[in-house]
């Protein structure tokens, strides 16, 4: 866990660097109705700065003066949770000698006899208050904020402490274990839902969650599916996109792709072991003071002359990623940051995700880049390039038009079925180069093949 000091010293680096007073809140909870609450998530830089999960709490920084605002503890809580925490508990736990009501909120701000910073989050209602309190324009997440207190957040959070890359490390390795024990079991006959239900159930029982709606699927290529209601048959490819997020909020995201029976076909192989490549040229990319975009671009690379050594493009890799003409097979970015969210930062925009003077490119694919920065020491990325096939991308008139003659789509039509391949890791951007820290997770078309139904299957733990 991260301790208070290391919350107070992010605090310390942040008004350092804003000057100004700064107000923080917390996301609230969310109600399916009045006794009955959706899981509760913090606000990840509130949690961030202050560690502090208790919903509807706030944060208000003036130099060396630090309140935190939390809603008092209420005698119900004394029935339904078991126990209450004064405020001055609260603050002792978390670091902070001066605790407050949150009715004190807009009165503090008030005070203060300036506007301070304030951000945006996603509980609307929380956002409300932090406008009313500082009269700024404030909208998630279109409006998130003054852009001096978006660039010092996004880059404090963007390099990661010892202690942060501990708990990315943990989360890592939990993932892994939910990977193999999931590959295990996979057989034909098997459902998407028991392997998604036993890669989340390995996750409860060593002290975590999912870090997103876990994607279990033999349609890869709708790219975030969460459909779960087929039955796994010989001969089609899964694939597992998973994470696990360990209590302090820190993440982390992998995607496996292997064949439901155990064994690639040899088309299937041919297509896993350029994705292998792929991935592979990108992380060896990942090196300090090395642009995102660039990596983007190594790996593009690498698809694109496994689709002219298939016939399916009809110039040369670097002809097609100047065009775009790769992304009808390889439709998205090859990364994001990953931290405290499993796209950390993106509740900032794209202020945090690219680099000042630059911008999301209009070409389809590549816009749908999440990441252009310049890597640094302490960074943690993904990595996951892929391939598919996606019918509906290969039906558009406008993409038949504009790339005719660089893409053979009479054979893009016979691949048509394959569904798709995505192979993900983490990485740390070190000062000698990158770490891949989901390790542990079979990834070469031998190891898949060796772990593949070797298991007790999904449904049998679960008696379906």
């Amino acid at each position: 866990m991260i301790r208070p000091e290391h919350h107070a010293s992010r605090r310390r680096a942040l008004v350092s660097r804003l000057g100004a007073p700064a107000l923080f809140v917390g996301n609230r909870i969310r109600q399916r109705n009045p006794a009955n609450d959706f899981p509760f998530r913090q606000d990840s830089t509130f949690s961030w700065l202050t560690g502090c999960t208790v919903p509807g709490a706030a944060l208000l920084l003036d130099g060396d003066r630090e309140v935190l605002f939390a809603p008092p503890p209420s005698e119900d809580d004394l029935v339904w949770t078991g126990r209450i925490e004064p405020l001055a508990d609260l603050g002792a736990r978390l670091g902070f000698s001066d605790v407050r009501p949150v009715a004190e909120l807009p009165a503090a701000c008030e005070a203060l006899g300036r506007v301070p910073f304030a951000l945006a989050v996603p509980d609307g209602d929380a956002t409300a208050l932090a406008a009313a309190c500082t009269g700024l324009d404030l909208h998630y997440p279109d409006r998130s904020g003054p852009e001096a207190l978006l660039r010092a957040i996004a880059d404090l959070r963007n390099v990661k402490s010892a202690e942060e890359i501990a708990e990315m490390e943990a989360a890592a390795r939990i993932t892994a274990e939910a990977f193999r024990v999931a590959m295990a079991a996979t057989v034909p006959g098997e459902t998407e839902a028991t392997v998604a239900a036993l890669v989340d159930a390995v996750m409860a029982a060593r002290g975590a969650a999912p870090s997103f709606s876990t994607i279990s699927t033999v349609h890869a290529e709708v790219l975030h599916n969460t459909d779960r209601s087929n039955r796994l048959e010989a001969g089609q490819l899964f694939c597992l996109d998973a994470g696990a997020e360990v209590p302090s909020g820190y993440a982390a995201d992998v995607t496996r792709v292997w064949p439901v029976s155990g064994r690639f076909d040899p088309r299937q192989k041919a297509a896993y072991e350029a994705v292998f490549e792929a991935n592979a040229a990108a992380v060896a990319a990942c090196r300090p003071g090395a642009r995102y975009r660039h990596v983007h671009d190594t790996a593009s690379r690498v698809i694109a002359r496994f689709l002219v050594d298939e016939g399916l493009l009809r110039c040369s890799p670097d002809a097609s990623v100047e065009t775009g003409a790769h992304a009808l097979f390889f439709p998205h970015g090859v990364g994001h940051l990953l931290g405290m969210d499993v796209h950390d930062l993106e509740n900032l925009g794209d202020l945090a995700a690219y680099a000042p003077g630059r911008q999301r490119s209009t070409q389809f694919g590549t816009r749908y880049l999440r990441l252009d920065l310049d890597l640094v020491p302490g960074m943690t990325v993904t990595i996951e390039p892929g391939f598919y096939v996606v019918p509906a991308i290969f039906a558009r008139a406008d993409f038949r038009d504009r790339f005719g003659a660089l893409v053979d789509f009479d054979r893009a039509a016979q691949w048509v079925g394959f569904t798709g391949i995505r192979i993900e890791d983490d990485v740390l951007i070190e000062s000698d180069g990158p770490r891949v820290i989901t390790t542990g997770i079979p990834r070469s078309v031998a190891d898949v093949e060796a772990l593949v139904g070797t298991g007790l299957p999904a449904s049998a733990r679960f008696r379906v």
